[in-house]
């Protein structure tokens, strides 16, 4: 229980990733290739990555990285740190779970200590930014839970806690769109789907953050970093197609 950093089991991997390849139908695209290039390019020169997307089902994470390989990334999904909560280590979602590369964070309600979560997340932020010193990417899902009503994305629930994660990082994000015909909410079987990943243009988030607060002048912290937050939120809410942004 004490453990915060997975790395994928071997096995595992292979076979649920033989098994996404057959659920992303070949009509799945990736908007567009050039930006995702220039992203992976930005990897290469030891710049830090962070992508943020909208989440529609547990497997938006194997889906996210089945397109990066089927597209010709596959250094770069293979370099992915995906940032879990608690419940997708219980059983039985942990036997896909630990196909991947994660860390585990305690989201807000998870019942357990609150020392004890508190600092089990401390020690996950300190993994990832070691993970990002080593060549590694993160993907987050700022919403914290599965988007269940009508598909539509919500940009006032990221925990403002969550740009954390962004230090001494491109942020990158990211609208997926058709995961919820793969594994719908309330379902168990999966079935094949066409589904499209757009990327957005990656944000030098050290740099944005200070323009951000010079525009912004007199905020207190904690209002400053739920407006940055929700600024991220609705460059991913931009990039999806108008029945998946939120009706605002």
């Amino acid at each position: 229980m004490k453990e915060v950093f997975f790395r994928s089991l071997h096995w595992n991997r292979r076979f649920i990733f033989w098994y996404a390849a057959k659920l992303v139908l070949p009509g799945s695209t990736i908007e567009s290739m050039e930006r995702v290039a220039e992203i992976n390019a930005l990897r290469k020169e030891k710049k830090s990555l962070t992508f943020i997307s909208n989440h529609l089902t547990y497997a938006d994470s194997h889906i996210i990285e089945t397109l990066m390989m089927r597209f010709g990334f596959r250094d770069l999904a293979g370099h992915l740190i995906h940032i879990a909560g608690q419940k997708t280590f219980e059983l039985p979602r942990r036997w896909f779970t630990r196909s991947l590369h994660t860390i585990r964070v305690y989201q807000p309600k998870a019942r357990i200590d609150k020392a004890y979560k508190k600092k089990m997340n401390s020690r996950a932020l300190k993994w990832a930014a070691h993970l990002k010193r080593r060549g590694y990417s993160l993907l987050v899902f700022p919403e914290g839970t599965r988007t269940r009503k009508l598909k539509r994305f919500n940009p006032f629930a990221a925990n403002p806690k969550t740009t954390i994660y962004f230090r001494n990082s491109y942020v990158v994000p990211l609208a997926l769109m058709g995961a919820e015909n793969i594994m719908p909410v309330g379902k168990i079987l999966q079935t094949p789907a066409t589904v499209r990943l757009r990327v957005g243009e990656p944000v030098d988030h050290e740099k944005f953050q200070e323009m951000f607060r010079t525009g912004n002048p007199g905020l207190a912290e904690s209002e400053f970093r739920k407006k940055l937050m929700e600024n991220y939120m609705m460059r991913i809410n931009a990039l999806l197609d108008p029945d998946y942004q939120a009706a605002l």
